[in-house]
């Protein structure tokens, strides 16, 4: 199957995971105003910003994957965490 798949263009790739729920206008307003704010008081501070959150983390974790047009990226629609 995969010789089938190559022969018309198609990529063995992992697709990109977004929330369902992402809301582009908030991204923006997180990667223009809100994180430039948190890195410049950290680095005033002379301090570090760490990321954590519920998930765990396994050696073992099984990441997804597709066949895709080469070249292209493809994305499927992962559930967000909701609100906080």
């Amino acid at each position: 199957m995969g010789k089938y798949l190559k022969r018309w263009g198609l990529t063995f790739q992992r697709p990109d995971k977004r929330a369902v729920e992402q809301d582009p206008e908030a991204v923006r307003i997180w990667r223009e105003e809100t994180w430039p704010a948190i890195r410049a008081r950290a680095k005033a501070e002379n301090g570090e910003v760490l990321f954590a959150d519920q998930v765990g983390i396994r050696s073992d974790q099984v990441t997804g994957r597709t066949r895709g047009a080469k070249g292209k990226r493809r994305s499927c629609a992962a559930p967000g965490t909701g609100s906080r």
